[in-house]
Formats: structure tokens, sequence, C-alpha cells
């Protein structure tokens, strides 16, 4: 439009000037010459009359031109503006500021709007809109200005009622003789449900639906920046789901994911709408808590998250409990990282979990220090692992009868170069946490199973008893592993048995059913350990395929005549026997607890009454002495 204007302003100067330039020769050079040419009055006056009517005929053809040629360049201006509107592919439409009717649409609206130009041309913009975005469009509209260009987005429908994001390039224009304004639109529907989907994969966890770590951050960090007047203090909470690696081999990983989101759906239950419930690992969550008004209101919502995540979660036709510790750190951190939040409550979990399932514990900075050196103590671990720094000591089993020995226990020990001795409950609870269980518990089985070979052509009745834990139960290679290390010792597999604690057995008693029958089918022997310390079943108790429990020394170190101690160990060495298994009671210091326990039939012990846990080089002595 702008090179329209400039080419007819160019025109009239043209036609200005050259009409002035033949005008001025034509006035006065033509009577002087026509006076030098012809003296003769009379003549001179006819002439100058036909001078006139030339000068007249040649600037009428002149002005014809040029006004002929202004004229198609118009034409063709407005020509290739009407195919630019009418031909773009774009929506395109003009429309009268004053009354809001159409006054022209091109194709590309009529086809994308699904309206006939008629009905185009009988309405006016604000039905195209939905009602409630009519005042927005009203103040928008009363604020253009001549010349003015607008850009916005909108919502319109079309025809059949579907509603679009509409972005829309705006411009006043002068349409016969209306002030109107030509209006392109253009349908970003789309582009905005993959920015939204875009955003929504960079701060939302896809599984769950929950918030990210990235986006659980950004809140975090806007709460230290942003203190909001109407809320009180905030609070950090992070907690992960207990055993989940475990779960994970023993149901595989669809029915892990079906765990992970029943806890989202749960913890979002449990919160408020400004509060922000995030996954920010595997199995780890975390919450931030924004509108804490004093203590008895943190401690209820903490209450309700316990009791939400403590209640079994009913997945197929599996029921799994999970009782959750947290960790909390409070707003008077005294720091502007959102990050240092996060690691705080994590730190704070670590000491949780350290006092067992369901615990809370609040943050303090001297936890940072020991966790610290817990994290240096699973990389010690892991390289005590990878060159066999480990070591193992051998409890005997002793026939309550005979008081011959009849296997050994393998019992699993590390002395750390620097800390010295480490106890067993911190060093399984180190493996465990630092997914080193497996790698060590492979090692501890075919260690005991190379010693006992070499104890076996002097004393070849002799067995030797590995501990199972629970997520080398789940660990899907685990018969594999247990048949190689047999085959390659060429080690009869009645000599191993094999200890699974009484609660490992109840988590899955479908898969771990199966998987104790194909360890029995290779002829090896199976003891629950811990007995009458878990919630086994008698109806499945009496299906699986085991030879031997053991009672826990919780009985065994009180046990009198008569007292409920007493009564628990007559009633697991009835229960025992009723189902042909045998039975070994652990723990037993005195004369009087083995004379006990062998009037109610206990067929085994081991204690320190018949020896400590002995290093492998004290155990040929310790046999030769006591056969």
């Amino acid at each position: 439009m702008k090179r329209d204007r400039f080419l007819s302003k160019n025109l009239a100067r043209q036609v200005v000037s050259l009409y002035a330039f033949l005008g001025s020769i034509w006035i006065f050079l033509s009577d002087q010459l026509l006076a030098f040419f012809s003296p003769n009055p009379r003549f001179l006056t006819q002439i100058q009359t036909l001078k006139g009517g030339i000068f007249l005929l040649i600037t009428s053809v002149l002005l014809y031109f040029f006004v002929s040629l202004g004229t198609r360049r118009l034409q063709d201006s407005e020509q290739r503006y009407r195919t630019l509107f009418f031909a773009h592919p774009q929506p395109m439409w003009v429309y009268d500021l004053k009354t809001l009717k159409f006054l022209a649409v091109n194709e590309a609206a009529i086809e994308h709007y699904g309206y006939s130009e008629t009905e185009f041309l009988s309405m006016k913009i604000t039905e195209i809109r939905p009602p409630e975005d009519i005042p927005r469009l009203s103040e928008s509209l009363s604020k253009i200005q001549i010349g003015q260009n607008r850009v916005g987005i909108w919502r319109h429908h079309k025809k059949d009622g579907t509603l679009m994001a509409v972005e829309v390039t705006g411009h006043t224009i002068n349409w016969k003789e209306k002030f109107a304004e030509v209006v392109l639109a253009q349908d970003v529907t789309e582009r905005l449900q993959t920015k939204a989907q875009l955003e929504r994969y960079a701060f939302n966890d896809l599984l769950t639906g929950l918030a990210n770590r990235s986006l659980l951050l950004e809140r975090l960090q806007y709460a230290l920046q942003h203190p909001q007047k109407d809320l009180k203090n905030f609070a950090v909470l992070s907690f992960d789901i207990d055993r989940f690696k475990p779960l994970k081999y023993g149901f595989g990983h669809l029915l892990a994911e079906q765990l992970l989101i029943a806890v989202a759906q749960r913890l979002q239950t449990c919160v408020s709408p400004r509060d922000v419930v995030a996954r920010v690992g595997t199995d780890e969550f975390a919450i931030l808590l924004t509108d804490i008004a004093n203590s008895t209101v943190l401690s209820e919502k903490i209450e309700r998250i316990h009791t939400s995540l403590d209640f079994p979660f009913r997945l197929d036709t599996v029921t799994i409990s999970s009782p959750t510790s947290i960790g909390i750190v409070l707003d008077k951190l005294q720091s502007q990282r959102p990050e240092d939040y996060l690691q705080a409550a994590d730190t704070a979990m670590y000491y949780a979990k350290q006092q067992g399932r369901g615990a809370t514990v609040f943050y303090e900075p001297s936890m940072a220090t020991v966790v610290a050196e817990h994290l240096q103590l699973e990389a010690d671990l892991q390289r005590a692992i990878e060159r066999q720094q480990l070591s193992l000591n051998y409890q005997p089993i002793v026939s309550l009868k005979t008081q011959k020995i009849v296997g050994f226990e393998a019992l699993v020990r590390w002395s750390h170069p620097q800390r010295g001795f480490v106890s067993p409950a911190q060093l399984i609870y180190l493996a465990e946490k630092a997914g080193l269980i497996v790698s060590m518990g492979q090692w501890v089985l075919s260690q005991a199973c190379q010693d006992l070979l070499e104890w076996k052509p002097q004393f070849p009745d002799l067995y030797v008893s590995v501990n199972l834990s629970e997520i080398q139960l789940r660990h899907p290679h685990l018969l594999q592993e247990v048949k190689g290390v047999l085959d390659s010792l060429k080690l009869p597999a009645f000599s191993l048995k094999l200890e699974i604690t009484e609660s490992s057995l109840m988590e899955n008693i479908t898969h771990t059913t199966e998987l104790l029958r194909q360890l029995k089918a290779l002829k090896i022997r199976l003891l629950i350990d811990d007995f009458g310390t878990g919630y086994s079943s008698l109806s499945y108790l009496q299906k699986l395929p085991v030879d031997t429990l053991k009672i826990d020394r919780s009985f065994v170190q009180n046990i009198q005549a008569g007292n409920k101690d007493f009564e628990i160990a007559k009633t697991i060495i009835n229960l025992a026997h009723s189902l042909g298994l045998e039975v070994v009671a652990e723990g037993i210091e005195t004369p009087d607890q083995e004379e006990m326990l062998k009037q109610l039939g206990c067929e085994f012990g081991q204690g320190y009454l018949f020896s400590p846990p002995l290093v492998e080089t004290e155990v040929m002595n310790f046999l030769n002495q006591n056969q």
C-alpha cells in the first residue's frame, strides 16, 4: 500500500513538472518567434490562435496518458491486494469498527470457520467469540486508533461449535468510506497444545502426573524469594517406598509402576491445593507444604500422610504394605538454595529409616556429617566386595540329642581398615541401601560352598546354611546363580541349606512358593528363619516346601517353664513336627535353655553355649575336638 501511494505521488509530480516545462517554453519563445517570422498583425493573430489550439491538444494528450497510466497502476495495485486478501491461505476479513459487522471475508475464512460468505456478511465479529470473552473484546476495541497494528491471542468458535485458539493480527484502514480493520487470523490451537504438552513433559512426571523435581525446586525457589503474607511457614518432606526393589524384582515393572501411581493418588488427597507433591526419583517422593500455621497443623498433615500410606495397597490380585519413614526440613534452614532443602529432607529421611519403618525425623545440621560418613562407608563397602575383603564366620549347629556338629551357619563379616568391625546389622543395611546386597550375597554363597567343600572329605554329612535377604529372594536370576555355584564346585545340593526370613516369604507368597519348589527340586534344603516374629499364615505354611523352622532367639533368651516364651517355643515345635519339619533354636547360651528345648523336642540348636562364630581356619580344629 505504501508503494502504491508513492507511485501516485510520483506520477503527479511528473505530470506537473512536464506541463510546467512545456508551457514555459511555449509561452516565452513561441510569441517572439512568430513576431520575427510574421510581421503581419492579422496573420500573427491567426497563427497565435492555432498555436493555442496545438498547445491544448498536446497537453490534453499528455494529461490523458499520465492519468491513464496512474489509473492502471492503481487498478493493478487494487487487484493485487484483492488477490492477496481473497486468495490468502489464512482466514482474513474486514469489519466495521463502529457496527462490528463483517464487510468482507476471504475463502480461507469461509472454509475454516464453516460459515458461507452470506452468513458472514450478516454477522458481527462478536458472534464468533465465546460470550465470556466479549467484555475483553469490548475493552480492546475501545483502545483502537487509526493506523494502529494489533496482535493478540483470542478464542473463536466455528459454525459447528468447535472452540479454537486464534492469533489475530489487525490493522485499521478506510474501507469504502468506513473506519474498518482488516484482520488476519491464524489457528494456533495445535501449537498451544503442543507447547502445553512440552511444558508438561518438562515439569511433570509422566507416569504419576505429579510435579517432577524441576517443578518442585522452582516452586520452592519462589517460596524462598517471594514469601506471601497470607501463607505461613513451609516445610519440605522426603520419603520413598520401602522395599521397592524387592517388589520390582518379585512382581515385575508393571505392578511396581501401578504401586507408584497408587501412592501418588493417595498423596494428593493428603495435601491442600497450595502444596506441591512431586516424584523426585524412581521411588522417591517429596512434598512442599506451604501453609503451616503451627506445629499442630504440620503434625496433622504428617499423620494424615502416614495413615494414607500405611494402609495396604491392593493391586490386581496382590496386596502390598509399605510403611513409610519421612524426613522433614522446616523453612528455618537459612539457605536460599532450594536444592539444600531437598537434600536436608533426604538426610532426615535416612535418619528416620534408621529408627525403623514409619518413623518421622526433623532435620538437624549435625546430620549432614553423619550421612556423608555413611555414603563414604557405602563406597568403602563396594570396594571391599570388589576386592574380596569381606570374610565369613561360621556358627556351629549342634544336635541337641547327640551333641554332634551337623552344620554351620555362614555369617558375613567386615572389618573396615579404619573403622574396625562393622556390626552385621549395619553391614546388611548398608548393602541393601547401596544396591550391593545381591553381589555380596553371591559372594557369601560361593565362598561358603567352597569352604564346605574343603571340610567334606573328613566330614561328609556336614552342611552349610546361608541366609538369603529379601532382595535376593526377589532377584530374577537367583535360581540360576545357586545352581551355577553347586555345579561349578560339584557340591551335592543337600549339603546346602538356604535360610529365608518369615516376613520375606509372605511379601509375595505365590512367587516365593514357586521359587522354593524350584530350589527344592534341586535337592537344596530350606529353612524359615526367625519363625514366630513375622505374620505368616498357617494355611500357607503347610504348602511351603521347607524342611526346617528356626525359633528366633527372642523366644529363647528368657525361656522358663510355663512362661509365654516357653509356650510359644512349645507351639512352634509341635507345629513343625505336625508338618514333618525339624526345628533349630538359635541364641542358646545356658544349659538350662538347652535342656528345656531338648525336653520340648527341639532337634538342633546354636548359640554361645556351644561356640561363638568361628573364622574359617578354626572350623577344622573345632570339628576334630567335638566329634
